[in-house]
């Protein structure tokens, strides 16, 4: 199975007959919310580390904004990812109105892009598949019949569906999609630092936890025995990166723009942090954050 796989775009004729319940009255038992005002924020990531550049009011001219600093920071071989989101098991088409917006974002950024920089970035939707049953989540493991029928395969949300269509039929622009999920990659960063965990340079182990430690911070990358988020996102940088197959690695994209809602910014950025620290990641990216949630 690859890291990241296809999104397919559906006939808009797909959705009226489609089983659209996996389990009926499911609550998304994530709890993080930004309760601060909303704001557009981006940090410069590379090699050299993370710096926040811009964090500015919410406007019409943040698409501008980050246009501007994509010619100095990505290349022309660049991805976007958006509409950071948790499969909805009460209907798996549906998206929330800050989901929509940063699919929104996305879509509006690689038209203009492809418009003014001549440069067209694929789409990436980022599954939080973390949360997808009645629990708190920390009975969640590796088999979950809920998180099974919502990502094997992830079928694109009407709403994204039918703005990609009209954006080939009004732009004659044919946007390449593609998923990920971040539970898979979080149990792929938990396999992939298994042999490492004696490096305490790296890592500091807290009974059932494992902390990874950088520069003048640490932060959780397992937990009670359980991968993080912040695990997920390293895993999917390297994913973005990198093509392994076969013991053999082969170049992906060479650079990224990362849309998430901001209760997601410490997990995404401590993410590209374990990503710089344990991969060596080379992945220049401007990682946007805004709006306050992926569910609500």
């Amino acid at each position: 199975m690859p890291d990241i796989e296809c999104l397919e775009v559906m006939p808009a004729e797909f959705y009226k007959n489609a089983d659209r319940v996996i389990l009926e009255g499911y609550n998304c038992n994530c709890q993080k919310y930004w309760k601060e005002q909303d704001r557009f924020i981006v940090y410069k990531a590379d090699r050299e580390g993370l710096a926040e550049i811009v964090n500015s009011p919410i406007d019409q001219s943040n698409i501008a904004t980050l246009l501007e600093l994509s010619k100095y920071h990505t290349d022309s071989n660049v991805i976007i990812s958006g509409g950071h989101t948790v499969v909805n098991l009460n209907d798996r088409f549906a998206i929330s109105k800050e989901v929509e917006e940063s699919v929104d974002f996305c879509l509006d950024y690689i038209i203009r892009s492809a418009t003014t920089l001549g440069t067209q970035p694929d789409f990436l939707m980022e599954i939080n598949d973390f949360y997808m049953e009645k629990s708190d989540g920390n009975e969640i493991d590796g088999a979950n019949n809920y998180r099974k029928k919502a990502i094997s395969p992830y079928i694109i949300p009407e709403k994204v569906n039918q703005k990609i269509l009209d954006i080939k039929e009004n732009n004659q622009i044919q946007i390449k999609a593609f998923y990920v999920s971040e539970k898979n990659m979080a149990d792929r960063f938990r396999r992939h630092i298994k042999n490492s965990l004696s490096d305490t340079s790296k890592f500091r182990k807290e009974g059932s936890s494992i902390w990874m430690l950088d520069k003048n911070t640490s932060f959780e990358i397992i937990k009670n025995n359980k991968p993080t988020c912040a695990a997920g996102n390293a895993a999917t940088f390297r994913a973005i990166r990198h093509k392994i197959s076969s013991n053999k690695t082969f170049d992906n994209y060479t650079s990224h723009i990362g849309v998430f809602p901001l209760c997601s910014m410490k997990n995404v950025l401590d993410g590209y942090r374990a990503a710089l620290s344990f991969y060596g990641l080379n992945l220049p990216s401007l990682l946007v954050f805004f709006g306050k949630s992926c569910f609500k």
